[in-house]
Order: C-alpha cells, then sequence, then structure tokens
C-alpha cells in the first residue's frame, strides 16, 4: 500500500493491514510504535500527547476507501483523545472508519479506535477529508482496492446501491470457486455469509441481500444489492471482427460496432461490453436478449447498456501486472 497508494514517509507508515475494506467503511491494523526518533538525540524523546504517527495513520488509512483520489484532512468536530499512559501500553490499536456523509469531493467520517481486547481508545467524530488529484480510474489497479472504486462509481450510473468486492487469484474446480465466492461476498456484506447454490449455480444468501459473482481476468468479482443484481468480469482479448460477430450475433455485434462509432472506443472492448451485459442478463434467466445504449452517464469510461427494466454498467480497468484490462459488468433490475 506504501508507495503506489499512500504517500507517507517511513516514520508514518503504520497501516499494518486492513481486516476489512469497503467503499464507506474500513476496519484497519494501526501500529503504534516509532522505529525511528521524533526528536534529535539532546531532546527529551517522551510525547505528550501520544505518537503523531499512529494519529496521521488513523487519517490515512481511510484513502483506500476513495482509492481513484488523494484524500487530505481538512478538520474534525471533535476529538476524545487516549490517556497517553494507557496508550502507551499497547503496540497495535485497531480502526473502525465509517463514512457519515459526502458532498461533492469532501467526506466526513467517525473514528473508533481499540485496542486489541477491544475497550474504546479514542474516539473522532466528523473528521473531514477533501479529495484531490483525482485519477481517471483506468488504474492500474490493486483489485483490493478495485472494489470500492466500482462501488462508489456504480451510485452514479446505476438506480440502487451495489456492494462490491474484487479478490485477486482464480480457483480451479467447482468447489474452489463457490469458496472464493463465499469469501468475496464475505468482504462485500462485511460479515461471514454461508451460500447455497440453485441447479443453475447462481449463489443465494439465507435472508438477502441478492448476491451474485463471476471468475474472470484473474480475479474473483461479487456484488450484493437489495434488488436482482448480476455481475461479469472477463478479460478483453483481442478478437476479429468475425470472431465477435459469431460470439454476439448480429444484434449483438451491430451494437458494439454502435459504440465504437459513437465513442471512438476499440471494438474488443466495446464487445466486451456487449458480452458482458449479456452474461450478467443470462445469470438472472433471460432467455432473449434485446440491448440498447442508456442515456450516457456522468462517469467517464463508463457505458450503461439496457434491456427492458434491466440496466448494465460496464467499465474496463487494469489491474496490476496484467497484460490486458479487464472488463466489469454490474446489472441491476426491478424495484426491489
Amino acid at each position: 500500500m506504501y508507495g503506489p497508494v499512500l504517500f507517507q514517509g517511513t516514520r508514518f507508515q503504520r497501516l499494518a493491514g486492513y481486516r476489512h475494506l469497503a467503499a464507506k467503511e474500513c476496519v484497519a491494523e494501526i501500529t503504534t510504535r516509532a522505529d525511528l526518533p521524533w526528536f534529535a538525540g539532546y531532546l527529551p524523546s517522551g510525547l505528550v500527547l501520544a505518537d503523531p504517527g499512529t494519529r496521521d495513520a488513523l487519517m490515512h488509512t481511510i484513502q483506500a476507501c476513495v482509492p481513484d483520489a488523494t484524500l487530505l484532512p481538512v478538520g474534525v468536530a471533535r476529538l476524545h483523545l487516549a490517556d497517553p499512559e494507557a496508550a502507551s501500553r499497547t503496540d497495535r490499536v485497531v480502526l473502525h472508519a465509517r463514512e457519515r456523509s459526502r458532498d461533492g469531493d469532501t467526506y466526513v467520517y467517525d473514528l473508533d479506535v481499540r485496542d486489541e481486547g477491544g475497550d474504546l481508545v479514542e474516539r473522532w467524530e466528523g473528521l473531514e477529508l477533501r479529495a484531490v488529484r483525482k485519477l481517471d480510474g483506468y488504474g492500474p489497479w490493486e483489485p483490493a482496492l478495485l472494489g470500492p472504486y466500482l462501488e462508489r462509481r456504480l451510485e452514479a450510473v446505476l438506480p440502487a446501491p451495489v456492494r462490491c468486492a474484487v479478490l485477486p487469484g482464480s480457483a480451479e474446480g467447482v468447489e474452489a470457486r463457490r469458496a472464493r465466492t463465499a469469501h468475496a461476498l464475505g468482504q462485500a456484506l462485511a460479515r461471514p455469509v454461508t451460500l447455497r447454490h440453485r441447479p443453475d449455480g447462481r449463489p443465494e444468501v439465507d435472508g438477502g441481500p441478492a448476491v451474485s459473482a463471476s471468475h474472470g481476468a484473474g480475479v474473483t468479482f461479487a456484488v450484493a444489492a437489495e434488488r436482482v443484481v448480476a455481475c461479469d468480469v472477463q478479460s478483453v482479448d483481442e478478437r476479429s471482427a468475425a470472431d465477435w460477430e459469431g460470439l454476439l450475433g448480429a444484434e449483438g455485434f451491430a451494437l458494439a460496432r454502435l459504440l465504437v462509432a459513437d465513442r471512438g472506443e476499440d471494438l474488443s472492448l466495446a464487445a466486451s461490453r456487449v458480452w458482458g451485459a449479456v452474461e450478467c442478463l443470462r445469470k438472472n434467466g433471460h432467455a432473449r436478449v434485446e440491448l440498447t445504449v442508456d442515456a450516457a452517464p456522468a462517469e467517464e469510461r463508463w457505458v450503461v447498456l439496457r434491456s427492458g427494466g434491466a440496466r448494465i454498467a460496464t467499465v474496463a480497468a487494469l489491474l496490476r501486472d496484467a497484460p490486458r484490462p479487464a472488463l466489469f459488468a454490474v446489472m441491476t433490475e426491478g424495484n426491489g
């Protein structure tokens, strides 16, 4: 994380790892011990207000929730600070940060900081962060960061919120893929899940929400929503026009050519968007697929396709160390 995502220097690199990471909350372990001195050797080394490296890490750990921009702290409404003596008795704290609100590029978070035994160490209320130096979202991406990015961007292009998670690596065999699906959905829902699988293989969670998963491009992609949902991920592979027409059929290929003409993008990318939408519709039992282009979304690089009451958002992103971009497609349907 430090280097490609977090720019903090050595003294402030206290993030040990994430227990949970999503678009609007995270749970992370933060080390509290400084490896380097804060002051010159002839000055006292004691700290009156606890360790600044730890406090900085509490803020910059939230960066992964908004991975396509740099978050800078603006202010905080209220601090309930730790007792420095109590804080000095632990080598690690657990941060639980939740997004309270967002207004454009301004994000407001509440932070609970606990020791490893679960006792509250300190609390931050109304930490205000400002997003600057925003990226276009293409990548290259660490897979774990792509879930929060997709989740936030889908809010702007689909009519219902969708929880997303992306796990690196692939799995062979039905049982291994189902285990990875359960793991990814647990990340998306921030809780362990036990899945059932219908005869067609579609995963279900007792009591909801609706879920879907896809394996491709070296990752597992999982989504959850309070209405009918489906997803697909695939590598954007180069194919000839004849191959794409054979795969998509005449109508699907015509739609891909329309995207090429309107957006000036590569045929294989446009065709992958159509194929991803077709896969989402088929997962939800649509025997007949009739796709059109929805109104242009406000988000760049996204294309939304429509089929009846279903809307399918598609975007290409480059995964770190991958030779070709991956196409992510997410569908929501109905009024649930």
